[in-house]
């Protein structure tokens, strides 16, 4: 029993031996950090960022996430990633890169795989490490930005598509029924708050006591109408305030008077409905030119 016991003790100890070997063949090596650099460029001269995004993880158009794409993520020296970009992936969007070199592709494998986050340091003490995730190492200390969509695109859906321009002005002292937005990118310390704001121009915790942006107007049966800024309004009263502040209380009942709302803001409302992701990154691209 003892020869046996023994005996196991000997082939449990090899076949860890053996799988700390195998582990650490497979570990992939570390990343040379010229090869990154290489990659990071041709990353930025071929825009993969403009779909992929900055981080790799996604951009316009929804493709895939670099960071997690096992292809992408593949640790041999780039030889997956070089096939797989010889052809492309025309039907969802993918291009060739015919003329790309295998050096080329393992600098690029070396830069996507980069972007990967790094497993979390444990805490000291044998603690749980921090929680959230942690920056890919490559992007550690960089001002990293939204933009990412096409500019010229943004431009285009903001004079077309969006009607934009049809309330807002981007030139210097032309006057227009919204804001002029010459220089709107000049007034924002980041580009997240540009988008956000654009997206849709209201304060946070916003109601129409806040502003002067939505009129209300109280229609009765006999044809009179009363309007003042919307400072409220239910089933039992409309309450509407006037340029200086003073409120007026409108009584209603059985739904008369009727109330009919205009909101300064409707055309971004109803862009809210048909926004593609891919517009949004677009036209905040265009208006980051407009400094």
């Amino acid at each position: 029993m003892r020869f046996g016991v023994a005996a196991a003790a000997v082939l449990l100890s090899t076949a860890l031996a053996a799988g700390s070997a195998s582990a650490q063949q497979a570990a992939p090596a570390p990343l040379d950090p010229a090869a990154v650099a290489r990659g990071d460029a041709l990353f930025k001269s071929n825009n993969c960022s403009v779909c992929h995004g900055v981080l790799g993880t996604g951009g316009a158009n929804n493709p895939a996430d670099l960071t997690r794409s096992k292809l992408a993520q593949t640790a041999d020296g780039g030889r997956t990633l070089y096939s797989f970009l010889l052809a492309g992936k025309p039907d969802t969007g993918m291009p060739a890169f015919p003329g790309l070199t295998p050096e080329q592709g393992a600098d690029l494998s070396a830069k996507i795989r980069s972007l990967a986050p790094q497993a979390a340091a444990p805490a000291a003490g044998g603690g749980r490490a921090a929680a959230g995730p942690p920056l890919p190492a490559a992007l550690a200390g960089q001002d990293l930005s939204i933009v990412i969509g096409d500019p010229k695109a943004g431009k285009a859906f903001f004079n077309g598509a969006g009607k934009c321009s049809t309330c807002h002005a981007v030139e210097d002292g032309k006057t227009s029924p919204a804001a002029n937005l010459a220089h709107v990118a000049a007034k924002f310390k980041a580009e997240k708050d540009l988008q956000n704001t654009w997206i849709l121009p209201r304060v946070q915790n916003w109601s129409p006591r806040k502003d002067n942006n939505v009129t209300a107007t109280a229609v009765y049966a006999d044809g009179r109408k009363v309007s003042g800024f919307l400072t409220s309004v239910s089933d039992f009263k409309l309450v509407i305030r006037d340029a200086a502040g003073a409120t007026q209380t409108i009584p209603r009942a059985k739904g008369e008077p009727k109330v009919e709302l205009v909101d300064r803001l409707q055309g971004h409302l109803d862009l809210l409905q048909t926004y593609q992701d891919n517009d949004i990154h677009n036209i905040t691209a265009y208006l980051a030119t407009l400094k």
